[in-house]
């Protein structure tokens, strides 16, 4: 499909974002099975109600007519306005979340952090690195310093503190709370490595900057893949909503240590990846989102699945490319309305990556069905990558 023959606009949506649309029944998205092309295929793949299925199967853990999907707001938070620098709240909680034991916020005196560096700026406050003493022993630890502005109005704040009380709760090896880890963003880290195990044609033209770069092997990229599912799949056993899931918000430390955070919008590096909107200046990643997040502002664990779906295409691809590079932000929305009414035929998939087996490419599509309840769950997704990572010993030399 030539990609420049599609319009910038998003008619099948009727020019509306963000649950200004209502859905009908009759027109609701059911799953074709996506194309699957040959595995170093540079070009796009479309879903098409004509196209075999694949061979690999993922099981539905509900009933394929049980719906499951449900406003996902925290009580008096807007669920659709992802803001800019430190005004958002990228967790969300639904009704049914079982964030139960709210811990009190631990206070640290302003006097005792040193601030190393700003990472954004921006109409509600600063994010910064800082160095704080930890413990009687006097150990310095890097932490994320998340501040608001004195002008903010008391309903951000309330947003503010829900954030900060979601965090409190979350206890998982694979969740970033306040650390900040050695190796930055997964993003960036990835764009300093170079693959291994590749013929030298396939590395010279995919990834043009991998020459001299450290390597990763494929078993690496895996390992890194299976931490970032983890710990989706800890947030979705509490019913929590990330909403911006994709390799600028994940940390890397030693020993390949994967924790999922939320510090991308806040980078001015990371602006390109959002699509403003003129009329509220809401901030949307749509090049990771979920057609019913963008069309319908619906967030769920399936929608953080479709993200996961991207940002396994990023980790397959070293981070060479942004999504869907040689479309316009229009031009993703026109795509995605191809889930509005319909069976999301002619709506085009990421390619294929050349580091990635047809049975991960496969995997990877099923978590960008249409319908929303026929994606793989978390703990499905990560217990597939444990098993393609089976007899992984840690090969990466720091």
């Amino acid at each position: 499909m030539n990609l420049s023959q599609l319009s910038n606009s998003y008619s099948r949506a009727k020019g509306n974002l963000y649950g200004h649309v209502a859905m009908d029944e009759e027109g609701a998205a059911m799953y074709q099975e996506p194309y699957k092309g040959p595995i170093h295929n540079p070009g796009y793949h479309t879903l098409g109600p004509a196209i075999p299925p694949s061979d690999t199967t993922f099981k539905c853990p509900l009933p394929l007519d049980t719906d499951d999907s449900v406003d996902y707001a925290v009580p008096g938070m807007n669920a659709v306005n992802i803001q800019g620098v430190t005004g958002s709240v990228i967790y969300a909680l639904t009704d049914d979340s079982e964030l139960s034991n709210v811990q009190s916020i631990p206070e640290i005196g302003r006097h005792s952090l040193r601030v190393l560096e700003t990472i954004g700026e921006g109409t509600f406050g600063t994010v910064q690195l800082c160095e704080v003493k930890n413990g009687s022993r006097g150990e310095l630890q890097t932490l994320v310093v998340k501040s608001l502005s004195a002008r903010v109005d008391d309903s951000v704040k309330e947003d503010f503190l829900q954030e900060a009380q979601v965090l409190s709760c979350i206890d998982d090896p694979n969740i970033a709370r306040l650390e900040y880890l050695e190796y930055g963003d997964l993003h960036q880290f990835l764009r300093r490595h170079g693959p291994e195990n590749t013929s030298a044609i396939v590395q010279r033209a995919a990834f043009k900057e991998g020459g001299d770069n450290p390597l990763l092997s494929y078993g690496a990229l895996v390992y890194i893949a299976s931490q970032v599912a983890s710990g989706m799949k800890h947030l979705e056993k509490l019913n929590v909503v990330h909403r911006d899931l994709a390799t600028r918000n994940c940390l890397v430390g030693r020993n390949l240590l994967i924790k999922v955070s939320d510090l991308g919008m806040s980078q001015t590096k990371y602006h390109r990846d959002y699509y403003q909107l003129k009329e509220d200046h809401t901030m949307l990643p749509v090049r990771w989102m979920a057609w019913e997040s963008i069309l319908q502002g619906r967030f769920s664990t399936k929608s953080d699945v479709w993200a996961f779906g991207v940002t396994l295409w990023e980790i397959l691809t070293m981070a060479r490319q942004q999504p869907y590079d040689e479309l316009s932000d229009d031009g993703v929305l026109e795509n995605v309305s191809h889930c509005y009414h319909g069976d999301g035929s002619g709506m085009m998939v990421l390619p294929h990556p050349p580091l990635c087996p047809r049975e991960m490419y496969d995997m990877m599509t099923a978590c960008w069905r249409p319908n929303d309840r026929q994606r793989p769950p978390f703990w499905e997704i990560h217990l597939f990558l444990q098993r393609k990572n089976l007899g992984y010993a840690l090969d990466y030399l720091e």
